[in-house]
């Protein structure tokens, strides 16, 4: 592979993970709105559909991944999704 399609992939790459953080977040917010009981049937169908679209992104970009070379990046550390927030205690107050 040349230069120019090494690149192609690259940025193919960077677009579909962009891509995913997205719909992670989606994912996120509507297993928030399930697990808090203000689901419906509407909401678990849009869970489903963007679960399946997170599932095929990650399919692309791990064969990107592999083609590249590239591994993919650590996961986050244990404990908080948002360790800013740590600080924070559980209840809200």
């Amino acid at each position: 592979m040349d230069e120019a399609e090494l690149s192609a992939l690259r940025a193919e790459l960077a677009t579909l993970e962009a891509g995913e953080a997205l719909v992670s977040a989606e994912r996120r917010r509507l297993h928030e709105k399930i697990d808090f009981g203000y689901g419906n049937d509407a909401t678990r169908a849009r869970e489903r559909e963007v679960s399946d679209e997170r599932h095929e992104l990650h399919r692309r970009i791990d064969a990107l991944r592999e083609l590249l070379g590239v591994a993919p990046p650590d996961p986050p550390p244990a404990g908080s999704a948002f360790p800013a927030d740590e600080h924070l205690p559980l209840d809200g107050r």
